[in-house]
């Protein structure tokens, strides 16, 4: 047995797939690689493998924050992360957590780092410890490692020797696998890119080294397969773009690298794409933005590798797959699927980084790609043969025109959704997340006043007039900016660092023209004519008057996005969404709330009904399920029952058991709209009419209870904060 295990080390790893056949006909590929894992490395070491397509960032004018630049890079530089309402802390091994609600783990064990990686021992399988330990070697000897494996916030922390499916999570009471997935997607390293653009030359190094540093850290304690931070797809083609955008953009702005770095990074940049096309969260039944990303991540990958067989079977599927998903996750007006407005962002930033990116493809790859092998794709959904696909690898632009034409839909859905500060209202899930964080929007306050705003940070520790930069998750002005520069609108000078990116991207797509989105039907009709025809007799109403300054009817815009199922009504002094259409995901209503038939209203800026937001997934179930609850929205109620029902505990956090609201408009015009729902057995009906002085809802049930507030509300993931303008528990209505 000892000569066969010798033997296996020093085969190659297409040999051992070959003579570990029939094993995989009698058990699971996955626990073939795992069985095949315990003798043989899961790094791929290619010597022959550098990143061949840095994206040339032609510098358009823009503006940038330099001030605000360098704070959050000297942040990062110090391994200090706000994530998912964790408030700055800097993240080291042997750190202690503040806990989430109470519930704190032991601190993970401090580390003594030696320059050799000795250190590593008993951390990662030792099958992977050589070469783990070669790559800590190229770093910089007074680098501090980061405890990637960890949850911050908790202090729980997995293990880099558990295979990735066999990694749990949801199990324990405030451990939130979420915040090692989130620090190890490495959005903060294009911060890097920027400050070293901006610096001085003497100081410029230090960001390259970070950069650099950073990822040799994440590769050597992390082993392909293992841990958590290989256990979603998802998160790996994430991580693997911003990797390469952040080279991109360093390169770009005249950063030069190491021979054994870009042979190291080049190898991982390979062992990502390679985890992605044989771990792709697909299902021809479901599937969602996580498949989305896989795509988009394996497509950032490919073209980033050198051109190969293998690399260009994965880039002829990724163009593919983002063409079927454009037609699956987006709806016709351009709104997203998901049935939540954040949602819609990630989905929309992958789809127009995606698709931006591909064109970059200069001719001798294009050439080539023509002459794809589809057999070579052995995973499901097929790689269909160049004659059958919608792409065009001639074209400049690649993708069908109705593809442009509905990410511009996409791009106009967030720009019609703003609020004019920039910011969204929140329809269904917010777990804060992002594709690509080029220009992140921060409030800045005291820590002080962070504190006494944010109830998750009861237990932050103050530091006297200390700055806080309080990332504003519910701003999405770089889509409504994104949106101006695919439809050639004029765009005000000198614009965002993101609107630069996208502009230089974009040079070459032929400007897109959409059709007015406005409702066309008049508001002459009589809503109390169309009520008098429901079958009300004998139901209850409930009624709610929200003063508003007397408004001319005429100003009074609606926008319908009935795919997603929310109506959009603005004028001068006024901000209205409307919800009423799907559950989302195909009726699986993972991301949307029970929030049928609810409102958000802003009058002349302040908010009157907000949403309440999402706050955590599965660190706390109750408080998930309190969150997306129907008693949590501004919508009918009826003696504590649900909209639509979900499973307890873990298993009914993301889908519904079946929808039972269908929720349907039965009337709208510019400033009306009449609906019902069915999630409580009979139909339950709702009137809203903004009229001259008044924002006018009547509810109509059997035995249906006055909507009330909680008083709190979550604008990202992981954070919680007390509303201002509740007066004793009620919506304001006087």
């Amino acid at each position: 047995m000892g000569d066969y295990i010798h033997k296996i080390k020093t085969l190659p790893l297409d040999e051992v797939l070959r003579r570990g056949s029939r094993m995989i006909q009698r058990r699971s590929l996955s626990k073939f690689n795992k069985w095949r894992a315990r003798f043989q490395s899961t790094y791929v070491v290619r010597e022959d493998l550098r990143i061949e397509m840095p994206i040339n960032f032609s510098c358009v004018l823009f503006e940038e924050n330099g001030t605000q630049v360098f704070a959050l890079a000297k942040l990062f530089r110090a391994h200090k992360f706000d994530l998912l309402g964790s408030g700055w802390r800097r993240v080291y091994y042997g750190m202690t957590a503040l806990g989430i609600e109470g519930n704190v783990y032991p601190p993970h064990e401090a580390v003594i780092v030696d320059r050799a990686g000795d250190w590593l021992l008993g951390k990662i399988q030792s099958v992977n410890l050589h070469y783990a330990k070669k790559v800590w070697t190229l770093i910089d000897a007074d680098y501090e490692p980061i405890p990637w494996q960890m949850d911050f916030k908790s202090g729980y922390a997995w293990s880099a020797k558990t295979w990735y499916t066999e990694i749990a999570y949801g199990h324990l009471p405030g451990v939130d696998v979420k915040v090692p997935w989130e620090l190890a997607r490495m959005q903060h390293l294009p911060m890097l890119a920027r400050a070293f653009r901006v610096a001085e030359a003497s100081e410029r190094n230090v960001y390259v080294r970070e950069f650099r540093n950073e990822v040799l850290n994440f590769i050597a304690t992390n082993p392909p397969q293992f841990g958590v931070n290989w256990h979603c797809s998802m998160d790996v083609g994430i991580r693997v773009a911003n990797w390469l955008v952040a080279y991109d953009l360093f390169r770009t702005f005249g950063a030069s690298f190491d021979e054994d770095f870009e042979r190291v990074f080049a190898s991982s940049v390979y062992d990502h794409g390679r985890h992605i096309i044989r771990n792709l969260e697909y299902s021809p039944h479901l599937r969602s933005n996580h498949y989305l990303s896989d795509i988009v991540g394996l497509l950032f990958a490919a073209l980033h590798l050198p051109a190969s067989d293998e690399t260009d079977a994965w880039l002829a599927f990724a163009l593919q797959e983002l063409v079927s998903e454009m037609a699956h996750e987006f709806h016709e007006d351009g709104s997203n699927f998901e049935g939540s407005t954040s949602y819609h962002r990630l989905s929309t930033e992958l789809m127009l980084y995606g698709a931006l990116f591909a064109v970059q493809m200069d001719e001798i790859r294009r050439e080539r790609l023509l002459l794809y092998k589809p057999s070579l794709h052995r995973v499901q959904p097929p790689l269909k043969p160049i004659e059958e696909q919608s792409f065009d690898l001639v074209r400049k632009e690649i993708f069908p025109a109705w593809l442009w034409e509905r990410l511009a839909k996409a791009l106009r859905f967030t720009s019609d959704l703003l609020h004019e500060d920039g910011t969204i209202p929140q329809v269904g899930d917010n777990d804060s997340g992002r594709f690509l964080k080029l220009n992140p929007v921060y409030d800045v306050l005291t820590e002080e006043e962070a504190v006494t705003k944010y109830e998750n940070l009861q237990d932050f520790p103050v530091r006297k007039n200390a700055l806080y930069y309080d990332e504003n998750i519910l701003n999405h002005e770089h889509l409504c900016e994104a949106y101006h520069v695919l439809c050639g609108f004029d765009i005000e000078q000198p614009v965002s660092f993101e609107t630069a990116f996208i502009q230089s991207l974009a040079k070459e797509i032929p400007t897109i023209r959409l059709a007015d989105n406005l409702l066309s039907v008049s508001n002459s009709l009589c809503v109390r004519d169309f009520v008098d025809t429901l079958p009300l007799t004998g139901l209850d109403m409930q009624e709610y008057h929200f003063p508003n300054p007397k408004e001319d009817i005429s100003a009074i815009r609606c926008y319908p996005y009935a795919g997603m199922g929310l109506y959009i009504f603005k004028s001068p002094h006024l901000y209205m969404t409307v919800r009423c259409g799907e559950v989302g995901q195909n009726g699986n209503g993972g991301h949307a709330h029970n929030d049928q038939l609810s409102l958000t209203l802003r009058i002349d800026g302040e908010d009157i009904i907000v949403d309440p937001g999402t706050y955590l997934y599965t660190p706390l179930p109750e408080r998930r399920n309190e969150f997306r609850a129907t008693a949590a929205h501004f919508t009918i109620q009826k003696e504590g029952l649900e909209q639509n029902p979900w499973h307890p505990g873990r298993t009914g956090l993301f889908s519904m058991v079946h929808e039972t609201t269908f929720a349907k408009v039965l009337l709208l015009t510019s400033n009306a709209i009449v609906m019902e729902h069915s999630g409580f057995g009979e139909k339950v009906y709702r009137v809203v009419e903004i009229l001259e002085d008044e924002v006018f809802v009547r509810d109509y049930g059997d035995r249906i209870t006055r909507c009330l507030s909680s008083g709190i509300s979550s604008n990202g993931y992981g954070k919680i904060y007390h509303l201002d303008y509740i007066f004793e528990g009620n919506w304001c209505d006087c």
